[in-house]
């Protein structure tokens, strides 16, 4: 049994003071002096500090929060052009470097025992100058955003492969920007199931916003005052502060605030949940005494029992980077780190783990990472995107044997594609320009071929496309017609019919002479006109109620009946 004391003690004569430790052990006292100012510095750096939030004006620290040995940093950086490298997988020797347009990004960084344990990053459309400003998704990869492994939303994909713990804080600041800047290829192998260019594809956002190469350009193009649009970006939804492990699409916006007080997963192994400066702020958590113990004895058995060398972080930035500028990084061994299998990848289309041994991820337009199967099933090379495009992107032209990118082109000057047949002209085949259309969506052929059964009752009309959806009111039982069993209709006996009655029914086809007349009117007119001329047809195919109503039910072409509903 052992019992330690400590005491401020006069060791000479002079009125020199140490700090001492006695513990007794079996009846023997083992007394150890440590230099005053020794443990002074060391124990600084546990002590606790929260700046709050800084007063910033374009790049800067925004906050300093720490308490033992963990610190919280904040930076942030103005928006403007920054080169990021982006490669198809980790470690890619031929990383492209773009150069692109950002808003204000948001550095949140964790430091544990002076090494850099976990970094966030995330927008803002404007500077960070109240707590409660909200963050938003970054559009890069190798970020969380939809959940990952239970690391924080912002989560960015960084090794422990350096040991900073003796560099003075200002390098460390450096490091840590440095790695979460984009100069440390991300990449679109790892973590592809959640990164930011994904999840902004999935969101319909523009593709400018998503794919690099497009995003460059229009940098190039517009400069960067376009990221300060609010309406661009995904604000980060949580389920609340402490829960904060990934995008919720029915949550509550993450705030700056949050994203410092709130409870988050730093790393893999992260168990400092809640951090320790979030025990000392918040006041539904408490520091336990023990741990502050810890922090003393460690600052203690650390300390030196001689005078303290100086301290100059000037001198020691100096040592710093002539160190970095001639010798490779120190890189730590950590077995029990679970990082990524690098040997592997995975397929975007079928969410398969494929393995580089076998078989190399194919680049598409929207997608860097697709197997050889789904590549043949499931995409077509595009000659004026020269790249595959998924076939849900795509048109077949017939004439032309070509697959298009219709968004990118303009129907009847780029392509004519006729909807009845499914013939296409690309507008480098001979006969493109002598193909006639009517109405742009029927060429001449198939529209001469094809007639019609019209609301004014033609039954031999061309064919004129027309879409409309009506309401139509009438003193009629409830029916509901099914495209699949045109002839089926419910018993309704006469003492439970109860107008009105709605049909909501979809005009498609008309003869050219209505078209004509609906074209050139008013929407009111319009509308009055199909309705007179649907009345007529309705009770002319016997539609609207009779007393027999087993009748045989005759289809007017282009009618289809969706629902009816009482109101």
């Amino acid at each position: 049994m052992s019992n330690v004391n400590y005491s401020f003690t006069n060791k000479d004569t002079d009125g020199s003071i140490v700090f001492r430790s006695n513990i007794t052990s079996f009846g023997l006292d083992h007394v150890t002096d440590k230099d005053l100012t020794s443990f002074y510095t060391h124990f600084s750096e546990n002590a606790y500090q929260d700046t709050g939030l800084l007063p910033v004006d374009g790049s800067g620290l925004l906050a300093i929060r720490s308490a033992g040995n963990h610190t919280q940093i904040a930076y942030q950086h103005k928006p403007g052009m920054y080169y990021i490298n982006w490669g198809q997988y980790e470690r890619d020797v031929h990383a492209i470097k773009y150069y692109v347009a950002q808003p204000y990004r948001i550095v949140i960084a964790d430091l544990l025992n002076g090494n850099i344990y976990g970094a966030r990053t995330f927008y803002s459309p404007i500077p960070i100058t109240y707590p409660q400003a909200p963050l938003y998704h970054v559009n890069l990869p190798n970020i969380n955003c939809k959940g990952y492994r239970g690391n924080g939303v912002g989560w960015i994909c960084l090794y422990h492969s350096e040991d900073i713990s003796k560099y003075p804080f200002n390098e460390k600041l450096a490091k840590i920007l440095d790695r979460c800047s984009g100069t440390e290829a991300y990449n679109d192998q790892n973590m592809s199931e959640t990164d930011g260019p994904r999840f902004y594809r999935d969101n319909n956002k523009p593709s400018y916003i998503h794919i690099p190469a497009e995003w460059q350009s229009y940098s190039e193009e517009n400069g960067y005052e376009w990221t300060l649009d609010p309406e661009l970006w995904i604000p980060i939804l949580v389920q609340d502060m402490d829960h904060q492990d990934k995008h919720y699409s029915d949550g509550q916006p993450l705030t700056f605030a949050d994203a410092l007080f709130g409870n988050y997963q730093a790393y893999y192994t992260d168990t400092t949940i809640p951090k320790p400066v979030n025990m000392i702020a918040r006041s539904d958590y408490s520091l336990d005494s023990k741990t502050v113990f810890n922090w003393f004895k460690q600052s203690y058995n650390n300390s030196s029992e001689s005078s303290q060398e100086a301290i100059n972080p000037f001198d020691s930035s100096a040592t710093v980077r002539v160190k970095l500028s001639t010798a490779a990084p120190v890189f730590i061994a950590d077995e029990d780190e679970d990082e990524e299998d690098e040997s592997s990848w995975y397929c975007e289309d079928c969410e398969s783990t494929m393995y580089f041994s076998d078989s190399s991820p194919n680049q598409t337009y929207s997608s860097n990472f697709i197997c050889d199967h789904c590549l043949d099933n499931n995409y077509s090379y595009v000659e004026h995107k020269n790249v595959y495009v998924h076939n849900d992107e795509t048109l077949y032209l017939s004439e032309s044997n070509v697959f298009i990118y219709p968004s990118d082109l303009t129907a009847g000057t780029h392509y004519k594609y006729c909807e009845q047949c499914s013939g296409g002209w690309y507008y480098t085949h001979s006969d493109f320009e002598s193909i006639e259309f009517v109405h742009d969506e029927l060429c001449a052929k198939c529209y001469n071929d094809m007639t019609v059964n019209c609301l004014c009752g033609d039954t031999s009309a061309h064919a004129c496309l027309f879409e409309q959806e009506l309401t139509v009111s009438y003193n009629t039982p409830l029916y509901k017609l099914i495209e699949e069993n045109p002839h089926a209709l419910p018993i309704v006996h006469n003492n439970v019919i109860q107008p009105p009655y709605n049909y909501i029914i979809e005009v498609e086809n008309i003869c050219e002479s209505c078209y004509s007349v609906i074209s050139s009117v008013e929407e009111s007119i319009k509308t009055s006109y199909l309705k007179d001329k649907l009345f007529v047809n309705l009770r002319e195919y016997s539609l609207l109620p009779k007393n027999n109503i087993n009748q045989n039910l005759k289809i007017i072409s282009g009618l289809t009946i969706q629902k009816s509903e009482i109101f």
